[in-house]
C-alpha cells in the first residue's frame, strides 16, 4: 500500500494504485508494488497488451556517479522494456547546461565515460536500446519550439513554482524528449518510468499533446515508482546530500558500512520490546532498500518475517544489507570496465533524428 505521502499525492493527482495482477509483467518491482500507479492505468494496460510502445528515460550528466534512486528507475525501464518495441535513453546535456552549468563538452564526457556504462552494467540492453544527446537531436528542438508556442507562463509557474528561463528551457526539452520517438513511429505511445512527484511535468506534456496542431502525438504514459528512501529516513535519496545516499559504485567499503549502519531504523528499543513487537518495516530504511536491491523473493520474504517478528535485530539487518550492497558493488565494478570498453568502441547506437531512430529500430529485427 502507498505510504501517507504517496497516498496524499495519489489523491491530489487523481490517481489510483495499480494491482500487480493488472500488469502482465513478471518482475519483482511489479510484485513488490514498487511500480504502483500510472497516468493513465487504462493506457498503460492497453500498451502492455499490444507491446506497441517505447520506453524512455534520461541521463542528467552532472556528476560521475548515480545513486540507488536512479538504479530503481533503470530497473523499472528494464521491467517495461521486456515487452517494448524499443527503448530510448537520452542524455539531457542541454538541460544540464541550463540548470547545472555543465558544459556540453563535460556533459558528453561524463555520459560516455560514466553514466552510459553504468546503465549498461545495470542491465540496459545495448542491442535493444537507442541513445541520443539533446544537443545533437534537431527533432527534439523542433518539438520544444512548438511546445513553447502552446504553453503559457502561468502553466510553467503552476508546475515549477517559478518561471526562471533555465526551468522553462529544461521543461521544453523534456517535452521534446518524451515525444521525439513518435516522429519516427507515429501512433506509438511511450511509457516513462519516473517518481510520482514527476506527474505534473508529464501532465504538462500530455496537455501539449492535446493542443498542438502541428504534430499528431499519442499521450505519453507515466509509470510511477516508489522513491528509494534517504538513509536519514526523511524524503528520497538524493545526490545533493551524499551522506543520505548510496552511490554506484561505492569504492570505500568502510564508508559504505558506516552509511548503512547510520541508516534510520524501524527497530524498537529496548531489545526486549523489539523481540516482542518486531520492527516497523514501513519506516525501516535498510528493509525498504532491500526491497529495491535484493533479487531473491524467498530471501526477501525470510528477512521480512525474521525482522518483522523481532527475531532479527536492527544491527543484523544492517549487516545483511551491507553484505548485499558490497557484493553488488563488486559485480558492478567488473561489468563497468566491460561496458566502458563497449562504449569506447562505438558499441552503442547513437542517433540524431527521427529518420536515424527509425533505421536503428528496424535493424534490431
Amino acid at each position: 500500500m502507498a505510504g501517507s505521502r504517496e497516498q496524499k499525492l495519489l489523491e491530489e493527482f487523481g490517481l489510483t494504485e495499480l494491482d500487480p495482477s493488472e500488469l502482465p509483467l513478471d518482475h519483482p518491482y511489479v510484485r513488490r508494488r514498487i511500480v504502483f500507479s500510472a497516468r493513465t492505468k487504462e493506457e498503460l494496460i492497453e500498451a502492455l497488451g499490444t507491446s506497441n510502445y517505447y520506453v524512455l528515460t534520461g541521463i542528467m550528466p552532472s556528476s560521475e556517479r548515480i545513486h540507488l534512486g536512479t538504479m530503481a528507475v533503470i530497473e523499472s525501464v528494464k521491467c517495461f522494456a521486456e515487452r517494448a518495441k524499443f527503448t530510448v535513453l537520452l542524455v539531457a546535456d542541454l538541460e544540464s547546461l541550463a540548470t547545472r552549468n555543465i558544459s556540453l563538452k563535460d556533459g558528453r564526457r561524463i555520459a560516455l565515460e560514466y553514466h552510459i556504462p553504468t546503465y549498461l552494467a545495470l542491465g540496459i540492453d545495448p542491442e535493444r536500446t537507442v541513445f541520443y544527446f539533446q544537443s545533437d537531436n534537431i527533432d527534439v528542438h523542433r518539438i520544444a519550439a512548438d511546445a513553447a508556442r502552446e504553453i503559457t507562463l502561468n502553466e510553467f509557474r503552476a508546475v515549477y513554482g517559478s518561471a526562471e528561463p533555465s526551468r522553462i528551457v529544461s521543461s521544453l526539452y523534456q517535452i521534446g524528449d518524451v515525444l521525439f520517438p513518435q516522429l519516427a513511429f507515429q501512433g506509438t505511445p511511450g511509457i516513462i518510468p519516473v517518481g510520482l512527484d514527476q506527474d505534473p511535468h508529464l501532465r504538462l506534456a500530455r496537455d501539449y499533446v492535446r493542443r498542438t496542431p502541428h504534430f499528431d502525438f499519442k499521450p505519453i504514459i507515466g509509470a510511477y515508482i516508489r522513491d528509494v528512501p534517504s538513509l536519514r529516513g526523511e524524503g528520497k535519496m538524493s545526490k545533493s546530500d551524499p551522506l543520505s545516499a548510496i552511490f554506484l559504485p561505492e569504492d570505500d567499503m568502510a564508508e559504505l558500512r558506516r552509511k548503512v549502519f547510520k541508516a534510520f531504523s524501524g527497530g524498537r528499543e529496548p531489545v526486549e520490546v523489539h523481540r516482542k513487537l518486531g520492527a516497523d518495516l514501513e519506516v525501516d530504511v535498510p528493509y525498504q532498500i532491500l526491497r529495491f536491491v535484493l533479487k531473491d523473493e524467498r530471501e526477501l520474504e525470510r528477512v521480512r518475517e525474521e525482522y518483522g517478528s523481532g527475531r532479527m535485530l536492527s544491527g543484523e539487518i544492517k549487516q545483511y544489507l551491507f553484505e548485499v550492497l558490497r557484493e553488488m558493488m563488486t559485480e558492478l565494478r567488473e561489468k563497468l570496465e566491460q561496458c566502458r570498453d563497449l562504449v569506447a568502441r562505438n558499441g552503442i547506437t547513437l542517433v540524431r533524428n527521427a529518420e536515424e531512430l527509425r533505421e536503428a529500430v528496424a535493424s534490431m529485427g
